[in-house]
C-alpha cells in the first residue's frame, strides 16, 4: 500500500498555529504529555521551549520517523519515543497509561489493510472507522487524567456530519471543550489535505456530567489570516453551551448559524421535511459509459459518452410493468434527472437505456445501485447532492433521477408546488448550510430542515409565484424579481415561526458514554 496513503501525515509547520496550540495549554513541571502521532517533532520542540521539565512520550508509527525522532531527542532523558499504532496500542485502549496534556495532528483519512480495518471495527464499533483522525480523538481524549488537556488540529467535519454523531456525543458528555477555532485549510502551509476547513479543538477531560452540559463553548472563525489564530479578539467569536449543541438535532455544533435558525431547526414542535415528504437517493447502471446517454455532445461531459438518436428516446409515460421490468420497443432511452445546480425545471438532456435487456442486466450487476425503485417515475423534486453556494430544487416530473439527487416526493402531492418554492428559497440554503455546513447534501441532512405550515393565503401566493416562475424559465424570462418575492415571503413565515417558546421542562437522560464498554453511566437532568 502507498505509503503516503497510509500515514497521511501532514507535518505542522506553521509557528502561528503551533503557538496557538501550545499557548492553549496549561503546562506544568513535571507534566506526563502525549504526542500520538509524532512526524518530525515539531511540536515536542515547542513543548520543551514552553515546558522543559515535562515528561514527553512520542508515538510514531512509521519506522522511519520513529527512527529519526530517537536520534533527535537521544540527548532529551525526559523524551521517550514509542514506535507503536496509537489506535491499536495496548496502552491506548486500556487506558493503562494517562497523561496530563496531549497534542497534536493526527493522520487524515488514513487508509487501512483489512487485518487493521477489522481491529478498528472491533475496537471502535460505534465511530466512523474510515476516518482516523475521530479515532485519534476518542482514543486521546480517553487517555486523558481527569482535568487534562487535549489540543489537535483536525478537519471540522466532525463537527456536524451525521456519520460523526457517536464522537460529538462522546465529547460533550465526558469533556468541556474550551474553544473551537475553525479556518479555512489554506493556512496550514504546503498541503492539499481534501478538507475545506480545519478545525483546532481544545478540551478538558471532565467526568462531571453537570459541569460538562453547562460549559460554555468559545467558537472562533473568520479569521483573516492564520496570525490572527494568537490575538483573542481576531475574528468572530460565538459562546455556546455544552447542554445546547447536545439538545439539538444530532448533538451538531451549528457555528454556521444565527441563534434564531438554531431554534427553529432544534424546536421539537416544528415538522421537519422529514416528516412531510419521503427523501431518497436515485438509480445508478453501474456502467454509465454503457447505458447513459447525452441528448447531444453540447451537454457538459457529454463527449464521454455515445449520444441519443431520436428514435430510441420514449417520450410518453411508462407502463407499470415497463417502470419494473423494462421497455420491448426501440424507444427505451427514459429521461434523468442528474446533478447540477438548476432551479425549478431541467431540460432533458441526459437519458438512461431501460430496455428489457438493460434491466435484466441492472438486476445481476454488482455495480448497479437499483434502490429506492418505487420512487422512479413519480413526481418530486430534485435536489443535487453536491451544491454550490445556494440550495436548488427542480421538478422531477416524473422521469428517473439518479444517485446524485435526493429526491423529495411530499406525501401529499399537493405540497409540491409550494416545497419546490421554499427549497429554492434564500431562508431554506442558510438553514441546510446550519444543519450541514458541507457541500454534500445526504437525505439525512434534507429531512432535518424546519418545515413551517403556512396558512391557505400564504401558501396560493407563493404556489402562483412558483407557476409564475416556471412559466417565465419557459419562455426565457428572468425571475430574479418574483424569486425577490417568494424570498421575501418565506423570511416573514420563518422569522415569525422562530420566536415559539416551550414552558414546560424536558427531562433527559443523557449519558457518558464509553464506546469501549457496554455499560455507561446515566443521570436524568432537568433543564428549564
Amino acid at each position: 500500500m502507498n505509503e503516503a496513503l497510509t500515514y497521511q501525515a501532514y507535518y505542522t509547520k506553521s509557528d502561528p498555529i503551533l503557538n496557538y496550540m501550545i499557548g492553549m495549554l496549561h503546562f506544568c513541571p513535571q507534566d506526563s504529555v502525549l504526542e500520538p502521532c509524532g512526524g518530525d517533532g515539531v511540536f515536542v520542540d515547542k513543548i520543551l521551549e514552553k515546558s522543559p521539565s515535562s515528561n514527553i512520550f512520542i508515538y510514531e508509527l512509521n519506522p522511519v520517523a520513529a527512527g529519526n525522532l530517537r536520534n533527535k531527542y537521544k540527548e532529551d532523558s525526559n523524551v521517550y519515543v514509542k514506535e507503536t499504532d496509537t489506535l491499536l496500542d495496548n496502552d491506548v485502549v486500556s487506558c493503562r497509561h494517562r497523561f496530563d496534556r496531549i497534542i497534536g495532528n493526527p493522520p487524515y483519512g488514513a487508509r487501512n489493510d483489512e487485518h487493521k480495518k477489522s481491529a478498528l471495527n472491533r475496537l471502535y464499533a460505534n465511530l466512523y472507522t474510515k476516518e482516523s483522525y475521530t479515532l485519534f480523538l476518542y482514543a486521546c481524549t480517553r487517555c486523558l487524567n481527569e482535568n487534562g488537556e487535549l489540543s489537535f488540529i483536525i478537519p471540522d467535519t466532525f463537527l456536524s456530519l451525521h456519520r460523526h454523531l457517536a464522537i460529538r456525543k462522546f465529547l460533550l458528555t465526558n469533556t468541556q471543550i474550551r474553544e473551537l477555532a475553525l479556518f479555512p485549510s489554506s493556512f496550514f502551509p504546503g498541503v492539499n489535505f481534501g478538507y475545506a476547513n480545519l478545525c483546532i479543538i481544545t478540551l478538558v477531560k471532565s467526568s462531571d456530567i453537570d459541569k460538562n452540559m453547562h460549559n460554555c463553548i468559545t467558537i472562533r472563525t473568520d479569521f483573516k489570516s492564520v496570525y490572527d489564530l494568537e490575538n483573542s479578539h481576531a475574528g468572530t467569536t460565538k459562546r455556546i453551551s455544552q447542554k445546547t449543541v447536545y439538545e439539538g438535532v444530532s448533538s451538531a455544533f451549528m457555528f454556521n448559524s444565527t441563534d434564531r435558525l438554531t431554534e427553529l431547526i432544534n424546536d421539537t414542535s416544528i415538522q421537519k421535511i422529514g416528516d412531510i415528504a419521503s427523501c431518497v437517493t436515485g438509480f445508478y447502471s453501474g456502467n454509465d459509459k454503457k447505458y447513459l446517454h447525452p441528448i447531444d455532445d453540447s451537454i457538459k461531459n457529454a463527449k464521454k459518452y455515445t449520444c441519443a438518436r431520436e428514435e430510441q428516446i420514449r417520450t410518453t409515460s411508462l407502463t407499470e410493468e415497463e417502470k419494473t421490468y423494462g421497455i420491448k420497443s426501440q424507444q427505451c432511452l427514459v429521461p434523468i434527472v442528474k446533478g447540477g445546480n438548476v432551479e425549478y425545471i431541467k431540460p432533458n438532456n441526459w437519458f438512461m437505456d431501460w430496455s428489457i435487456q438493460a434491466i435484466s442486466e441492472y438486476r445481476v450487476s454488482k455495480k448497479c445501485r437499483f434502490q429506492n425503485s418505487t420512487f422512479y417515475f413519480r413526481n418530486g423534486i430534485g435536489i443535487p447532492m453536491i451544491r454550490s453556494t445556494k440550495l436548488t430544487g427542480a421538478l422531477i416530473d416524473g422521469r428517473l433521477f439518479d444517485q446524485s439527487i435526493v429526491g423529495v416526493f411530499p406525501k401529499d402531492a399537493a405540497w409540491t408546488l409550494y416545497l419546490l418554492g421554499f427549497i429554492n428559497s434564500a431562508i431554506c440554503t442558510n438553514l441546510i448550510n446550519a444543519i450541514n455546513p458541507s457541500t454534500n447534501n445526504s437525505a439525512n441532512y434534507i429531512k432535518k430542515i424546519p418545515f413551517v405550515k403556512p396558512n391557505n393565503g400564504t401558501r396560493k401566493k407563493i404556489e402562483l409565484l412558483v407557476k409564475e416562475i416556471i412559466s417565465s424559465i419557459e419562455r426565457g424570462d428572468d425571475v430574479s424579481n418574483i424569486q425577490i418575492e417568494i424570498d421575501d415571503l418565506f423570511s416573514k413565515l420563518y422569522i415569525d415561526k422562530i420566536g415559539m417558546e416551550s414552558n414546560s421542562a424536558t427531562k433527559l437522560s443523557i449519558k457518558q458514554l464509553n464506546l469501549f464498554e457496554d455499560k455507561s453511566v446515566s443521570k436524568d437532568i432537568l433543564y428549564r
